[in-house]
C-alpha cells in the first residue's frame, strides 16, 4: 500500500490482540515491521532507540494509561501519528486523546479497518510535520526560485527581496531594502508602471513587460506579475511582484528576426544582382565602343571616365550584395597574423594613410591561425579604411595582436584603436547591421560583411567607443577552427 509505514510500535500487553493486529497489518503490507511493547516503560525505551512511523496505543497498560503515556510521547515526538485502540467506546477517553494529538480512535471490534486508519494517520502526521516547518520550507522555496521576488509596502517601498532579484539587478539585499521601487525602474517606464500599479491598488492582479535598471545601469527587460496584498480588514496593504528576466528570450527573438531579415535580403540581393549585371555588361561594352569612335578631347574623356567609374562602383556594390546573399567560400590555410596585417595596410589607398600615424603595436612573430587570408584582409582593410575616413585629418591608429586562452578555447585578438570622433551610443548596436551607415556615400554593407566573415571563421567582432575618444574594433579568432 502506497505510503504505508515501514515500522510501527504497538503498545499492547494482550498476546491475542497482538496476534490479530499483526495478521491484519500483514495482509496489507508484508514489509511493515511491528515492534511490541507491553508496558509504558518499555515503549518509551523503544521510542528513544528507534524511529517509528506510527504508534498503536492500547487505552490501558500495566504501568500507565493511554492519556498519561500520550503526554510523554508528545514532548519528545510531537508529530508521531498515534492511534488509540480500546475495547469500549469511551467519549471521555476520545476527547482527552484528541486534545493530546491522537490522530484516530479505533475500537477493537472494528480492527479490520485498521490499515486504512493507519494510512490516514501517517498522511495526517506528515502534513502536521510539514505545517510546523512551513516557515523554513517557504524560506527555502523563495531562496531557490528561478525568478525574482520582491514585496512593496503601501508607499511602494521595497520591503522584501529574494536572492534571484538581487542577482538579476547586481545589488546586495541591504542596498534594495528601504528603497523606492522607482529606483530600479527605467525613467521612461515610470509612467507605465504608475498606470499598471493603479490597477493593483484597486485589487487586480497585473502582468506586464517593463525595463528595470541594475546597479551597473544596465537595462534589464523583465515580465512582472504583481499581486495585491490585503490586511485583515480587506484594505490594500502593498503588493508582491514576481519578476522573470527576459534578456535571453529578447536576444533570441532579435537573432531570429535578424536571420529572417537576412534571408529575405539575400533573396532580393540575388535577384537584383542578376537583373542589374546584364545591363552593366552592355554599358561597359558600349563604353569600349564609344572610346573608339568619339573625339579624343579632354571633355569627352572625362565624361567617359565618369561613366566607367560609376559602372565600377555599381559592380563593386553588387559584389557586396552577393557576399551577403550567399554563404562565404573559404580557402583555409595556416597564416601569420602579422603578415596579413602588413599586407592589409599595403592595400589601403595611400591618400587615406597620408595624415595618419599607424602604430603596429605588439605584433609578435609566429602568431599563426587557420583562416582564409584573402577574407581576413577584406575585414582588416575595411576596418582600417573606416578608421582613417573618420579621423580625416591627422590621427593615430594603433594595431595590436595577442594570443590568449579563454574558457571558450585558444584565441587570437586583433585590435584596431583610433583617436577619431568615436561612435554615438545609439549607433553602436546598429553598426554591424546591413545598410546602416552614417556616410553620405556609404552603402552600409562593409561592416556587415566583416561580421559575417569573422563569424564564419567561428570568431567574433566587437566595437567599443566613447564619443570624442575614438573607437576600438576587436577581432577575436580561434587558433584552430572546430571541425577542421
Amino acid at each position: 500500500m502506497k505510503l504505508f509505514p515501514n515500522r510501527i510500535l504497538m503498545m499492547e500487553d494482550n498476546p491475542d490482540d497482538v496476534i490479530i493486529t499483526k495478521r491484519v497489518i500483514g495482509s496489507s503490507s508484508k514489509e511493515c515491521e511491528i515492534e511490541v511493547a507491553s508496558s509504558g516503560k518499555e515503549g518509551m525505551e523503544k521510542l528513544e532507540k528507534w524511529n517509528f512511523d506510527c504508534l498503536l496505543l492500547d487505552h490501558r497498560l500495566p504501568d500507565t494509561n493511554a492519556l498519561e503515556f500520550l503526554k510523554k510521547v508528545r514532548q519528545s515526538h510531537p508529530h508521531l501519528p498515534v492511534i488509540i485502540l480500546t475495547g469500549l467506546h469511551d467519549e471521555r477517553l476520545l476527547t482527552g486523546a484528541l486534545k493530546l494529538g491522537a490522530i484516530n480512535f479505533l475500537t477493537k471490534d472494528k480492527i479490520d479497518g485498521l490499515c486504512d486508519v493507519i494510512l490516514q494517520a501517517v498522511i495526517s502526521g506528515r502534513k502536521s510535520s510539514f505545517l510546523d516547518k512551513q516557515e523554513y520550507v517557504y524560506a527555502k522555496l523563495i531562496e531557490s526560485m528561478g525568478e525574482g521576488l520582491f514585496a512593496l509596502d503601501m508607499q511602494e517601498v521595497i520591503v522584501f527581496v529574494n536572492p534571484r532579484i538581487t542577482e538579476m539587478l547586481s545589488y546586495f539585499e541591504s542596498e534594495l531594502l528601504g528603497q523606492s521601487v522607482f529606483s530600479i525602474i527605467k525613467k521612461n517606464e515610470i509612467k507605465r508602471w504608475t498606470e499598471e500599479y493603479q490597477k493593483v491598488r484597486q485589487g487586480k492582479r497585473e502582468a506586464f513587460e517593463i525595463d528595470l535598471i541594475g546597479k551597473t545601469k544596465e537595462e534589464i527587460p523583465v515580465l512582472i506579475n504583481l499581486t495585491p496584498l490585503f490586511d485583515d480588514k480587506s484594505g490594500f496593504n502593498g503588493s508582491l511582484g514576481l519578476v522573470a528576466d527576459l534578456s535571453e528570450p529578447k536576444k533570441m527573438e532579435m537573432r531570429l528576426r535578424e536571420n529572417e531579415r537576412l534571408t529575405i535580403m539575400s533573396q532580393i540581393a540575388g535577384e537584383a544582382v542578376h537583373e542589374i549585371r546584364n545591363p552593366l555588361s552592355v554599358i561597359r561594352t558600349g563604353l569600349y565602343l564609344l572610346k573608339s569612335v568619339l573625339p579624343d578631347d579632354e571633355k569627352t574623356k572625362r565624361r567617359l571616365q565618369q561613366i566607367d567609374e560609376a559602372v565600377t562602383r555599381t559592380t563593386s556594390y553588387l559584389e557586396d550584395l552577393l557576399s551577403l546573399s550567399r554563404p562565404p567560400i573559404f580557402n583555409v590555410k595556416m597564416i601569420d597574423i602579422k603578415t596579413i596585417i602588413e599586407q592589409s595596410l599595403e592595400e589601403v589607398p595611400p591618400y587615406l594613410l597620408s595624415n595618419i600615424m599607424v602604430i603596429n603595436k605588439e605584433l609578435p612573430e609566429g602568431l599563426f591561425i587557420e583562416a582564409d587570408p584573402d577574407r581576413l584582409k577584406q575585414v582588416f582593410v575595411n576596418i582600417i579604411k573606416n578608421s582613417c575616413e573618420i579621423m580625416k585629418a591627422e590621427g593615430r591608429l594603433e594595431i595590436s595582436a595577442s594570443r590568449d586562452e579563454t574558457e571558450e578555447g585558444d584565441f587570437v585578438f586583433i585590435e584596431f584603436a583610433d583617436v577619431g570622433y568615436g561612435i554615438p551610443v545609439e549607433n553602436l548596436e546598429r553598426i554591424f547591421d546591413p545598410f546602416f551607415t552614417t556616410k553620405s556615400k556609404g552603402t552600409g554593407l562593409g561592416l556587415a560583411i566583416c561580421k559575417r566573415i569573422v563569424e564564419a571563421h567561428q570568431g567574433k567582432i566587437e566595437v567599443e567607443s566613447r564619443l570624442g575618444s575614438g573607437a576600438k574594433f576587436t577581432v577575436k579568432l580561434p587558433v584552430k577552427r572546430n571541425g577542421e
